[in-house]
């Protein structure tokens, strides 16, 4: 498993709250939202988890980067948990 944490930028124009409900709503295959957070109007940041990193990337580019009102997708951090 990893986590992918995301800063996802929106068109001044997009809804931020129609999007965070769009992106939750989203079939990711191995992957899912574990939170997504509106930061302002045109910024929201997520938690995705995913199976392994393969699965993150074609989320994000396959899916999330192609929500309507999504302008720009940043990976700020991939994390794969340790147990111990």
């Amino acid at each position: 498993m990893v986590n992918i944490y995301l800063f996802i930028e929106l068109l001044g124009s997009a809804n931020a709250i129609e999007a965070v409900d769009t992106l939750k709503a989203l079939s990711l295959d191995n992957c899912k939202f574990a939170n997504v957070v509106v930061l302002s109007d045109e910024k929201l940041v997520a938690q995705l988890d995913c199976k392994d990193s393969a699965d993150g990337q074609k989320a994000i580019l396959e899916k999330i980067a192609l929500v309507d009102g999504v302008v720009q997708t940043n990976v700020i951090a991939v994390v794969k948990p340790r147990k111990g």
